[in-house]
């Protein structure tokens, strides 16, 4: 019996059927599209896994990891989950992800306050570092990318604290580094360089 729980419990550490996190809000249509072929309606409470590409129609869908790191994937958008690696109890890991088209806001957990060198979330044009903080990023119809960097805002004993990170966004040819509230910067493509980041009045 120690054995059979040993080995389940390596399936599990290394990402074999393990849930990585789940839906916390769903509003109108979305599809989450498994490694093996599956499609699953998402909802409230469904378990996303490794590998999977969440799909949002005419709906929006809001995922929590298991290191708190939350993803919110507005209307008409494409997320692929490219790698989700997680070790509770030294808090470090790696994350992965891709957004193909539309909307999507980012905001760190665990990983990305202790292991944020192993955090990357890519676009066709950018790849964005993250250094512990929120930021949003938008994909148009031509593969263009547009990021802004928001405060990641707290309740402390009954008040709204906000903090601001830092984050890198980098083409084939260049690199910028965000670290002031809305300050934004547009990648056109991975041959262009990304634009002087402006902040957003």
């Amino acid at each position: 019996m120690r054995w059979l729980i040993l080995v389940i419990s390596l399936l599990v550490s290394h990402g074999a059927f393990a849930s990585i996190g789940d839906v916390r809000q769903q509003q109108g249509d979305a599809v989450i599209e498994r490694k093996t072929g599956d499609k699953v309606t998402s909802t409230t409470g469904v378990s996303i896994e490794s590998y999977d590409t969440v799909r949002t129609e005419q709906g929006r869908t809001s995922i929590q990891f298991v290191d708190e790191t939350r993803v919110d994937v507005t209307e008409n958008s494409k997320l692929v989950i490219d790698e989700f690696i997680y070790d509770p109890n030294t808090k470090t890991g790696a994350v992965s992800l891709k957004a193909g088209f539309g909307t999507v806001r980012y905001a760190s957990g665990q990983i990305a306050k202790n292991s944020r060198q192993n955090v990357k979330i890519s676009t066709p044009t950018a790849v964005v570092g993250v250094r512990g903080t929120d930021f949003s990023l938008t994909v148009d119809e031509t593969g263009s990318s547009t990021i802004i960097l928001l405060p990641s805002c707290t309740i402390i004993a009954n008040e709204r604290v906000c903090v601001v990170g830092e984050i890198s966004v980098e083409s084939d040819v260049g690199v910028v580094i965000m670290n002031q509230a809305f300050q934004t910067t547009v990648v056109e493509t991975r041959q262009s360089t990304p634009l002087k980041p402006l902040v957003l009045a």
